[in-house]
């Protein structure tokens, strides 16, 4: 199934949901605000269609666990107190306080504006962009690499990949906040966006990995654009900040000029395997020939 029209249906599975919670949500504050008209019936109902919704999307690539796990949490709080607000009323038979009520619709407020946001990531990601960068997604990536590889094939237009991969990921990627991650790809987006041209393409490859694609360009202008790239991150002294330490973010690059016959998994793979060889300290550019594997060679390497 493609991952579009998957996303697609995960995207309509989430209106039922809001919608389901919109009216629980009226059922609740009237409990609250006129229990003597709910007495003899029946507790105050828990919405199945969340739940549904989670078990259908708790294994989906393009939902991460940490959001989904947030919603969970704010889910399972949301209905901790509405239940204790009506029972209190109804059965303790005492009013509620202005700061209850508050707090209670401030965690229906951000249960929905949660899943809102999630709609339109999952948008986002259907349009073929990447929600945390703006640069456009890996599974847009692999269409438009393949198309312009067979215009390479085909009628020997050049072009030039350029892999860029921050360094020491490892290091640090369970280590840091979710929101500094978000800013820092933000940032990162923004960057790399500076550094292509109007009719260029830039994507999120991976979580620390992007590749830009440079039209009717040779490798030297895949190396100017790593180059920009490199001054950019020099001027924003972008960092990592940890609880033991802070460490300066860079990253290191490899490019290529693609021949006919390659394919893009063949590209990255020894785009890849090449910086696992050189990059011992961060902060490596290659360039990566495919004439032959003797022609492999460092670019520059401070």
């Amino acid at each position: 199934m493609p991952l579009d029209y998957e996303i697609d249906s995960k995207l309509k599975a989430l209106a039922p949901v809001i919608d389901e919670h919109a009216e629980w949500f009226g059922r609740a504050t009237k409990r609250i605000f006129f229990p003597t008209a709910f007495k003899g019936q029946e507790k105050l109902g828990v919405p199945e269609s969340f739940q549904k919704w989670v078990k259908e999307v708790e294994n989906d690539v393009f939902i991460e666990k940490v959001t989904l796990g947030d919603l969970r949490k704010i889910f399972e709080e949301l209905h901790v107190v509405a239940t204790g607000l009506t029972d209190k009323v109804l059965y303790g038979k005492e009013l509620i306080t202005l700061k209850e009520y508050d707090d209670f619709t401030s965690l229906y407020e951000n249960f929905i504006f949660k899943l809102r946001r999630l709609e339109k990531d999952c948008a986002m990601i259907d349009s073929g962009l990447d929600v945390e960068t703006g640069l456009r997604s890996r599974h847009a990536m692999e269409i438009d690499i393949n198309r312009e590889l067979e215009r390479r094939a085909r009628r020997g237009n050049p072009f030039t990949l350029a892999l860029a991969r921050i360094d020491n990921y490892d290091e640090f990627k369970d280590r840091i906040a979710r929101d500094q991650s978000r800013q820092l790809l933000g940032v990162l987006g923004k960057l790399i966006k500076k550094c292509v041209r109007s009719f260029d393409d830039a994507y999120r490859s991976g979580d620390c990995e992007f590749i830009m694609s440079l039209k009717h360009s040779e490798s030297s202008g895949g190396t100017a654009a790593v180059n920009r790239l490199r001054s950019y991150l020099m001027e924003e002294k972008l960092a990592v900040r940890l609880k033991d330490k802070t460490m300066p973010l860079t990253m290191s690059y490899c490019v290529a000029e693609p021949v006919p016959g390659d394919t893009l998994n063949e590209l990255l793979t020894n785009m890849r395997l090449d910086l696992d060889r050189w990059d011992e300290e961060g902060d490596t550019a290659l360039e990566y020939h495919e004439q032959s594997p003797l022609a492999r060679y460092i670019g520059d390497k401070d």
